[in-house]
């Protein structure tokens, strides 16, 4: 079965009412396309979810995955103690994925965390409201490899996902640009609003999107201080050609590029 829907959505703490306060009603617009995503995969009943998160326990050479018997989400770094949520692991899949992807050239890790960092917290809790048997596998790209080795990867992940009976959905979780205003986390830099528009202009093209954004230069990415290109890469490796991006918001009041998009995977570019 193809994987059915697929997202990159922002993971910033702050859409999460207890953490957010008064600042989360600022992202209104981001909440808004959480919504529609989480409608998105109710509607197509979803029975898994991989989301990709750079915020977890990331190896230096290596995909890893978070195979813990169970999966919590409490957001104890931000002061919320009790754990909100826990899903249930793909563990079949995740054994199937190290069996079958890798080779020893391209190890897969396997990890064992029962709370979830922010990166795949945070889109679960807005996401799987209506669902009380999803499974979920969080997975991680590696510290010291390059884009293209990630979207490779996607590649060979979206060929065996192919091959699976499930219905999955795959979220990238990420952020565009820090460096977007003089009082962004890492500082301002004119090419931080150079490097979002550039990939939103990408994502608006009807064809060519996902060559164009894999043609990047490095330097002007690491000099916008992204913290979502290798998991986009890894998503569009999965999902293949055959998608219209529909951007659902884009917001950068906080100083980071925040960035909500479907892919929508039923419809092929015009």
């Amino acid at each position: 079965m193809p994987i059915i829907a697929s997202a990159f959505l922002p993971p910033s703490p702050l859409l999460i009412p207890e953490i957010g306060k008064q600042n989360t009603n600022i992202l209104a617009k981001t909440l808004t396309a959480y919504k529609n995503m989480a409608d998105i995969l109710k509607e197509s009943e979803i029975e898994v979810i991989i989301v990709i998160s750079a915020n977890g326990n990331l190896q230096n050479n290596n995909i890893s995955l978070n195979v813990n018997p169970e999966l919590k989400i409490s957001f104890q770094e931000f002061g919320i103690l009790s754990t909100l949520k826990t899903f249930t692991p793909a563990l079949e899949l995740a054994d199937k994925l190290k069996k079958d992807l890798e080779t020893s050239e391209d190890a897969i890790r396997l990890s064992s965390q029962s709370y979830l960092d922010y990166g795949c917290a945070v889109p679960l809790q807005l996401l799987t409201n209506s669902f009380k048997n999803i499974k979920i596998l969080p997975l991680f790209p590696a510290k010291n490899l390059d884009r293209t080795y990630h979207f490779q990867f996607g590649k060979k992940l979206g060929e065996y996902l192919h091959t699976r009976p499930e219905k999955i959905a795959i979220i990238a979780a990420g952020d565009l640009s820090h460096r977007l205003k003089k009082n962004s986390p890492a500082g301002y830099s004119p090419k931080g609003i150079r490097f979002d528009n550039r990939i939103i202009e990408y994502l608006n093209e009807s064809n060519g999107s996902t060559e164009k954004i894999m043609s990047i230069d490095d330097k002007i990415a690491d000099e916008a201080m992204e913290n979502g290109l290798k998991q986009l890469s890894l998503l569009l490796g999965a999902i293949g050609e055959d998608y219209q991006s529909e951007i659902l918001a884009y917001q950068n009041d906080f100083g980071v590029g925040y960035l909500s998009v479907n892919f929508n995977l039923q419809v092929a570019p015009i």
